[in-house]
């Protein structure tokens, strides 16, 4: 007897059973065989679309996308996978307009805001992307990522209040996840409330002991509050893990008025190093 045929909805749906489970080969496999059966059809471009933009073959990520919006430029999905792949391409400008035509065709969507608001921020237009962040954030009180990003957009618009709010709702939201601990101390440091920056760079520093950054910022803001002996710590982690700093930790100690006085670069880099 004949192989009775797949219907082109049970391809579709086997590509997304394979996608959602990371079989990416095979979702791409399917995918191809779905346009082979339905040549154009919208969905295995935008699927295709995808796994491009995971691997970053921009290129043809985008002409997935553009192949799946012909026959329906107002759907929502391939809109915001067309936004992505065109930030990834650095062209925030572009990105700006799928993302607005998502946010009109879709008000009530968080994802759409969300992407809107790193869009302006990326464009220099804080005050607009705060406003698409906060929009996101109301539709979706619990998406970190929302959070995190609205705290950078007010940081940048200089509400540092809020931003310190937004980065402590962040860090709450996510305790576990270094970089909102991170932000969080970063904007304290602007606030000059250093005991606090102090205790978030430690926290983020305790959740990933490679984190460079923080080992940095928690040498300067020990070194803010007087607490010498433990900044000089922080900077020897700090060096540590990122060894070509030590211009950067030389200023910092020269520049922060620690107080101690090394007559000769060796001198200090022994006290760094040991």
């Amino acid at each position: 007897m004949p192989t009775p045929a797949v219907a082109p909805g049970q391809i579709l749906t086997a590509a997304l059973q394979h996608y959602n489970a990371g079989r990416f080969a095979q979702a791409e496999e399917a995918s191809h065989a779905l346009l082979a059966l339905v040549p154009q059809h919208p969905a295995a471009h935008q699927l295709l679309a995808m796994l491009a933009l995971n691997d970053q073959a921009l290129a043809q990520a985008r002409q997935h996308i553009l192949l799946s919006l012909a026959p329906r430029p107002q759907h929502v999905p391939s809109l915001l996978i067309a936004g992505r792949i065109a930030l990834a391409e650095s062209d925030p400008a572009t990105a700006l307009r799928y993302f607005e035509a998502a946010a009109r065709h879709e008000p009530d969507l968080s994802q759409a805001h969300f992407h809107l608001g790193t869009s302006l921020s990326a464009l220099g237009r804080p005050a607009e992307a705060v406003a698409a962040l906060r929009r996101a954030v109301a539709l979706a009180p619990q998406a970190m990522e929302a959070v995190l990003n609205l705290g950078s957009a007010l940081r940048e618009l200089g509400d540092l209040a809020a931003a310190r709010d937004a980065f402590a709702e962040a860090a709450r939201l996510r305790p576990e996840v270094a970089e909102t601990w991170f932000n969080l101390g970063l904007v304290l440091q602007d606030m000059k409330d250093g005991t606090a920056a102090v205790d978030a760079f430690a926290r983020a520093l305790s959740l990933r002991s490679d984190y460079a950054d923080a080992a940095l910022n928690l040498g300067v803001a020990l070194q803010e509050v007087q607490r010498m002996e433990e900044a000089l710590q922080a900077f020897r982690t700090a060096l540590r893990l990122q060894p070509q700093w030590f211009g950067r930790i030389a200023h910092a100690l020269t520049a922060g008025g620690s107080g101690r006085l090394w007559l000769h670069v060796g001198d200090l880099e022994a006290a760094l190093r040991g």
